[in-house]
């Protein structure tokens, strides 16, 4: 019984030590010299209200960028899975080649709009 204690014990100092250890290495590189929090790309002053107005401009082409990356993968995905059918027999070479070609205009559009948009946001 009294073994059990013992190694009961040993186990409890080993994690308070294992604890110190890691407090004291948080501890330490919090310490650390963090660089600076570079503002937005579009903000035109520094004031809070023209960084909170340029974060809010730089999420907003951000978002149209996501945008224009999803619809890349649509139509990529939907042009391989046309051209497996093509290959299976059940879809014809002309539903292919008419999906590249609107796929293609489809993905220049919206990359073209994203474009004009980030320049008319950040003005």
């Amino acid at each position: 019984m009294q073994s059990l204690f013992a190694s009961a014990r040993r186990l409890t100092h080993r994690v308070r030590q294992g604890a110190t250890v890691l407090a004291l290495t948080a501890v330490t590189s919090a310490q650390a010299a963090l660089p600076t929090v570079e503002g937005p790309k579009t903000s035109t002053d520094s004031s809070f209200y023209g960084q909170i107005s340029g974060y809010l401009n730089d999420g907003i082409v951000l978002g149209g960028l996501i945008l224009a990356a999803v619809a890349l993968l649509v139509v990529a995905n939907s042009i391989i899975a046309t051209f497996a059918e093509v290959q299976q027999g059940r879809s014809t070479w002309a539903k292919f080649g008419m999906l590249v070609v609107v796929g293609i205009v489809l993905v220049v559009a919206v990359i073209w709009l994203a474009t004009k948009a980030a320049t008319v946001i950040v003005g």
